[in-house]
């Protein structure tokens, strides 16, 4: 396999120079963006069944309220992964436009200062939350056993928030430079380490919840560690000693931060708010949603991978000045969005009654399920479509386009139609309208994308790229607690 990148040092008037090879600025577009989503999807899939294995375990104790108190952790870490998740696709954004613009040096500058970044900056946000992680916990609802459970998860878990921090950093620089196999390599290692010790941590060794969480913090540091192995041999151990442009870098990040977070919070909201407006139709509409937001993003992997396969690709050109490639980009990740739900729905709909069966559901729960595999899985078209949007407007220094798109969809794209659908046709109604919402905005959004990619790139410093990421974290943080705290108190209230 050949190395993304070639180091060559090159002395020119006493001063050296890292050449660093852009390979997204030549050769087959179609054959770039199929490879590096195939890769990012099965990286994702990884930390996705790292996640279900978690909940099943525990679900294994027979204590509903270990369950909840991993929903309510995750409630709280969400929201401080949104701003790890901004410096991450911001450094990546960063990087691949400094190799597209061929200077090297810059790049190495760029990345270990990011890594210091955003090592530094969790590590602040780590301890007050670590210090007042009962209080915030309480704060969203935790109480009695579910709150010590979620307390105990949390005192294990947030120590490897920095680390996980600069692992997720890496993982992304490594997509940018156009090792997106490698960095694939990392999560599913560390997957694997996590499937591997939960059994062993929560059963054997009888830790039950502590277990679990240390199992988690176990795969944290291995992601961290083979990535940063992996990045050492991609570039060159150079790349973790400083060189110089510490306050350049910490201005270019810092206009990344606010926007990356406002953005990251706009899924979660939408889906929040989809939630609530089910769970009015009973306990069997919201277990249906429930398994909904397990199964898309195992199905649609591939569209939440896009933006993030897809932004190295068009920082690159951009930086390279490329243009045409960069609409070529645009065109070919529709055509491949457009195969990959196709063919996903199709398979969903003919299978829909098994899988409804397969999860053992039934009424309500069943009638959504099915209507969401024959009906509305469909929509992803245009839900990937918005997410190739947001790559072209984050890569060309239009960060702000993203955020305002990802909140009109969440807000105007979404609260009228799931009030409408909700009022016509009941839980298939919301479902129904948020389908609607995102064709609509999804439309609207590629469209601005194709006008603005031929115009000249603002330079204004670089910005970040994609909304993949937050997107699927919040089929698995927010999303979840809300199901499991509506659920716990519906069960009190029956009790």
């Amino acid at each position: 396999m050949s190395r993304a990148i070639n180091s060559d040092m090159k002395s020119s008037g006493g001063s050296n120079s890292t050449n660093i090879n852009a390979r997204f600025i030549s050769g087959s577009i179609l054959k770039h963006v199929i490879s590096m989503t195939a890769a990012t999807s099965v990286g994702l899939m990884s930390i996705f069944f790292v996640e279900l294995v978690d909940m099943y375990f525990i679900s294994l104790l027979g204590e509903e309220v270990l369950a909840a108190a991993i929903g309510f952790s995750g409630a709280i870490t969400f929201f401080v992964f949104s701003i790890s998740i901004g410096l991450s696709i911001g450094l990546a954004a960063v990087v691949a436009r400094t190799i597209g613009a061929g200077d090297g040096d810059q790049t190495k500058s760029v990345i270990f200062n990011g890594l210091l970044i955003s090592f530094l900056l969790m590590t602040l946000i780590a301890i007050p939350v670590f210090i007042y992680a009962r209080e915030l916990l309480s704060l969203i609802g935790a109480e009695g056993k579910t709150l010590d459970y979620a307390v105990q998860y949390m005192h294990i878990a947030i120590p490897s928030l920095p680390v996980i921090s600069i692992g997720m950093s890496m993982g992304a620089v490594l997509r940018a430079i156009g090792a997106a196999k490698e960095s694939m390599i990392s999560t599913v290692i560390a997957g694997i380490v996590n499937v591997i010790l939960d059994p062993i941590f929560i059963f054997t060794l009888d830790m039950h919840i502590e277990g679990a969480a240390y199992a988690t913090l176990a795969a944290r540091l291995t992601m961290a560690l083979v990535a940063a192995f992996i990045l050492a041999r991609q570039m060159g151990v150079t790349v973790f000693t400083p060189h110089g442009g510490l306050l350049r870098d910490i201005n270019a990040i810092s206009k990344i931060a606010v926007p990356a977070s406002l953005t990251s919070l706009a899924t979660p909201f939408a889906n929040s708010y989809v939630t609530v407006a089910v769970a009015g139709y009973g306990a069997d509409a919201v277990a249906g949603l429930a398994i909904i937001s397990r199964i898309t993003p195992f199905a649609f992997a591939a569209v939440f991978a896009l933006s993030a396969a897809l932004g190295p690709i068009v920082g690159q050109n951009v930086g390279a000045g490329l243009n045409l490639r960069v609409r070529e980009a645009l065109t070919n990740s529709l055509f491949v969005i457009f195969a990959v739900v196709c063919t996903t729905s199709l398979i969903l709909t003919l299978a829909s009654e098994f899988i409804a069966y397969l999860f053992n559901t039934t009424g309500q729960s069943a009638e959504l399920l099915i209507f969401f595999c024959v009906f509305t899985s469909w929509s992803f078209i245009f839900t990937g479509a918005q997410f190739i949007a947001n790559a072209a407007f984050n890569n060309m220094n239009r960060a702000t386009w993203s955020t305002f798109a990802n909140w009109s969809k969440a807000t105007i794209g979404t609260i009228p139609f799931i009030w409408v659908g909700g009022n016509i046709a009941g839980a298939k109604g919301i479902l129904a309208g948020q389908a609607i919402g995102s064709i609509i905005f999804g439309i609207i959004t590629i469209a601005v994308a194709y006008i603005i990619v031929d115009k000249p790139v603002k330079r204004v410093g670089p910005r970040y790229f994609g909304a993949m990421l937050p997107a699927v974290l919040s089929q698995f943080g927010w999303q979840r607690f809300l199901e499991e705290r509506w659920s716990v108190d519906h069960k009190n209230r029956k009790d």
